[in-house]
Formats: C-alpha cells, sequence, structure tokens
C-alpha cells in the first residue's frame, strides 16, 4: 500500500469514527424503541415470512405489524399499568394494624420477635418504585406526548423495515463483517440460538408459570392477580429462585394470616405444578447453545431493567450473552490461531 494510499485510508477512518460517534448520539435517544421494534420483528418473522408468500412484502409487514400490536404491545401495556396500579392498591390496604396483629401472630405460633412495620415500611416502599420501574419507558413518557409520538413513530417505522427488508439487512451485515467465514458462520447460529433462548424459551416457560400461578390465584379468591401474574413471570425468569419466591413467602403469609387451607393449597401447586413445569417445559423449549451463569443472568434482568425498563428484562441478557459469545470467539480462535502458529 502506497503512502498516499495510507493517508487516505487513516483520513477515511477518522472521518468515520467521528460520524458514527455523532450518528450514536442520534440513535441513543430512541434507543429502547429500536429494541422494542427488533424483539418485535424477532417474534413476529415466522408469521411474516407466511403472510409474505401469499401477499407482497410492504403488505405483509404492515399486517404482520397490525397483528403484533393488537396481540402482543397493546395487551402488555395493559397487563403492566394494571399490575402497576395493583401494587399501589396492595400496599395502600395493607395497613398498619394489620402487621402489628401479625407481629402477635408470628410470635405466638413461631416464637420470634419481629418488627414487622419497619420491614413493611421498607419493603413495600422497594415495591412501589419496582413497580412504577418496572413500568420503565412505556409510562414514564406519557407526560410527554411528543416524545411519546416520536417514540412510536421510530418503533413502527423500524419494525416495519425490519419485517420487509430485515433479509436484506442481515445479509447486507453478514458480508460487510470483516470475520472469517467459518467464525461468522458461527457468531451467527450461536447469536440465533441466544435469541431463540432468551425469547422464545424462557419466556414461555415464565409465562406458563406465571399464568398457572395466577389461575390458583384467582381460585382461592386471593387479589391483585395480575400484579403476581407479572411479579411471577419475572420471579421465574431468574435462575434457581423462580416462581418459588412467590408462592412460598405467599403460602406462608396465608398461614400466619390463619388461613390453612388455600396456604396448603397454593404450597402443594407450587411445589407440584408451577415448579414441574419448569423442569418439564425447560429442557422442550430451550435449545443447546451460549449459556449463562445464574449470576450473569440475574445482572442482565436487573440491569437492563433499570436502563431500559420493562423491556430491559428480555435486553439484558441478550446484551450479556452476545458479550460472553464473543470473548468464547475470540478466545478459541486466538488460541487455534496460537496453535497454528507454533506448528
Amino acid at each position: 500500500m502506497s503512502a498516499e494510499s495510507k493517508r487516505s485510508k487513516r483520513f477515511l477512518l477518522l472521518i468515520g469514527a467521528l460520524v458514527g460517534l455523532v450518528s450514536l448520539f442520534i440513535v441513543l435517544p430512541f434507543l429502547t424503541w429500536i429494541f422494542i421494534a427488533v424483539i418485535l420483528a424477532y417474534a413476529l418473522t415466522p408469521l411474516n415470512d407466511r403472510l409474505s408468500q401469499r401477499l407482497g412484502a410492504g403488505l405483509s409487514a404492515g399486517l404482520s405489524m397490525l397483528i403484533g400490536l393488537f396481540l402482543i404491545v397493546l395487551p402488555i401495556v395493559i397487563i403492566l399499568g394494571i399490575a402497576v396500579n395493583q401494587a399501589r392498591q396492595l400496599f395502600a390496604d395493607f395497613e398498619l394494624r394489620d402487621v402489628t396483629q401479625l407481629d402477635k401472630v408470628i410470635a405466638e405460633r413461631i416464637g420470634l420477635q419481629v418488627d414487622t412495620a419497619t420491614l413493611h415500611e421498607a419493603f413495600s416502599g422497594a415495591i412501589k418504585t419496582g413497580a412504577q420501574g418496572l413500568a420503565g419507558n412505556l409510562f414514564s413518557i406519557i407526560g410527554g406526548l411528543p416524545e411519546l409520538f416520536i417514540g412510536f413513530t421510530v418503533l413502527f417505522f423500524v419494525l416495519f423495515y425490519l419485517l420487509k427488508d430485515g433479509d436484506k439487512a442481515v445479509a447486507w451485515f453478514r458480508e460487510m463483517l470483516p470475520i472469517e467465514p467459518e467464525v461468522r458462520e458461527e457468531l451467527f447460529e450461536e447469536t440465533s440460538l441466544l435469541l431463540h433462548n432468551s425469547l422464545v424459551g424462557t419466556v414461555t416457560v415464565a409465562g406458563v408459570q406465571a399464568i398457572l400461578l395466577g389461575l390458583v390465584f384467582l381460585v382461592l379468591g386471593l387479589g391483585n392477580v395480575i400484579f403476581w401474574i407479572v411479579t411471577t413471570f419475572i420471579a421465574a425468569m431468574i435462575p434457581i429462585v423462580g416462581a418459588s419466591i412467590v408462592w412460598i413467602p405467599a403460602s406462608l403469609y396465608l398461614f400466619l394470616a390463619d388461613r390453612p387451607f388455600p396456604a396448603v393449597v397454593l404450597l402443594i401447586f407450587g411445589a407440584g405444578v408451577v415448579s414441574t413445569v419448569d423442569n418439564i417445559l425447560r429442557p422442550i423449549v430451550i435449545r443447546r447453545g451460549t449459556q449463562l451463569s445464574p449470576a450473569v443472568t440475574i445482572i442482565g434482568i436487573f440491569g437492563g431493567i433499570s436502563l431500559f425498563g420493562f423491556i430491559g428484562l428480555f435486553i439484558g441478557p441478550i446484551v450479556l450473552g452476545l458479550m460472553k459469545l464473543i470473548i468464547e470467539i475470540l478466545v478459541q480462535e486466538y488460541s487455534e490461531s496460537g496453535a497454528v502458529k507454533q506448528e
């Protein structure tokens, strides 16, 4: 390469870096909306592929968007709104005199002196804050209609063109990556498995557990069912702990509140059905691929929620999973290259 070519390349890299930095600042305010569009596009791609066989690419993308809006987006927004309201109502109804009575019951039945009032004050404040944060950007921007309008506009356009020209975008990105073909294919294959396990496998298992536990709450006449379904859904996505973090304390509370029958029913159903579903369903829907440790998954879930709101529940583990995958591929390729050089 000549000296002039080297100077040209360096100048082009400098301009590219500056343009890339400015582009990042342009995209950053709408990053959450773009992530939502990407997740929806991934979920709607099978439907869109079927529709595109009978309709044109543009018409099938538009129809898929409408179906996704009414079957996915609106139900999620409504459910989250109800869950936040029920969370506020739950702790508003849980008065301090009930807490004092609970102290006496615990002392009589277990023999422990517990200052439940202090725990209640801290716990209820944390739950209220968490419930509001759970809704995330979907509700915090409703106060500013222009921002909401712009966000939904970005979401709809990105989603439409991902459904319409997503294959072309992936093909272009695949070709532009300066990576060896074998490594590139491995990266795309493992990324596809990671997306499936995070957006299909884990969500399916957590959703089934949340619905089952919600149904038993409804049958037992327990209130705020939507709130407990959302709470169970999030808990079921957390490794090791899972949905048991909901039904075990709920069973204990019912027992201490002198409601032994609902307590026993909930305990048996939780241990015999809800937890069993996880063991049966997870091997069916989870494919082999990049697996995250429980610690990394927990960090991804709560870190994602703190950054992106409710949608971060899915984004966080995926981002950390991609980082783990890239590190593994780099180490593997570096080791193989070193071995080849030594030979």
